[in-house]
């Protein structure tokens, strides 16, 4: 029997250790929060300079400052500043970063600013994605608003995990965002082009074509009759990055 002990024992060490790695990791890092601002008519420089002066100022470690700026769409020339991807447990005891961090945001950014949008709040979607949420290293993104009909969440979210095998096939960089208790439900899709708009150019095969080749024939008009189950409606953007602004 001492023998069997001191054989199982060196067994289960490994697996023992594992778990108290899993409990170390904590909280999944995968909540963005974000809102955009809209420069006043003739500050939109100004603006700028107050941006990123208060971002390499303020905005560090977990609330680095990633903003890019709107290029089309209803939102086009707003400025989108996000922070994260952290866990609620970060954003729990973010507060308002402290009065000078306010002070400052209200003297030098709100003058120029005409209007800002509402906080949003998102978390990650890993199975419909197919690279990290902080993987910030394209420049140029392409981002689809997809507006829920009441209760067709879990429908469409079944949806978009089946396009993750889409989207990898045809090489390309995704990242799957759902709304959290931040008005209007939708999902966002962020097409992270890997060398900025020139990858439009390429000749790569067709949704229709590789969801066929992987569900049979006639999938994607299944999946089109189910997206006109599930959305409101659709809303598409193009976005650019702009580092220069954003958190060192």
């Amino acid at each position: 029997m001492k023998r069997l002990i001191c054989i199982v024992i060196p067994m289960l060490l490994p697996l023992i250790g594992l778990a108290q790695d899993a409990k170390k990791e904590g909280p999944k890092k995968e909540t963005i929060n974000s809102y955009r601002v809209f420069a006043k008519d003739g500050e939109d420089d100004a603006l700028k300079a107050a941006l990123a002066a208060h971002a390499q100022k303020y905005h560090t470690g977990n609330w680095k400052w990633h903003i890019s700026q709107v290029l089309s769409g209803p939102d086009e020339g707003a400025y989108m500043i996000v922070e994260g991807p952290n866990s609620w447990t970060d954003l729990d005891g973010r507060g308002d970063l402290g009065a000078d961090h306010q002070k400052d945001y209200d003297t030098k950014i709100l003058p120029h600013v005409a209007k800002s949008t509402p906080e949003m709040y998102a978390t990650l979607v890993p199975e419909a994605s197919t690279v990290a949420g902080g993987a910030y290293s394209s420049t140029k993104t392409l981002l689809r608003h997809f507006y829920l009909k009441p209760g067709r969440g879990s429908h469409f979210q079944d949806q978009l995990k089946m396009l993750a095998k889409v989207w990898e096939k045809r090489g390309q960089n995704v990242v799957v965002w759902n709304s959290y208790f931040s008005g209007e439900p939708q999902y966002i899709l962020a097409i992270r082009l890997k060398n900025g708009w020139k990858d439009l150019d390429e000749d790569i095969p067709t949704i229709r074509k590789v969801m066929d080749d992987l569900y049979g024939a006639g999938s994607y008009d299944r999946m089109l009759e189910g997206v006109e189950a599930n959305l409101d409606r659709i809303v598409d953007e193009m976005i650019e990055a702009k580092p220069e602004l954003s958190s060192k």
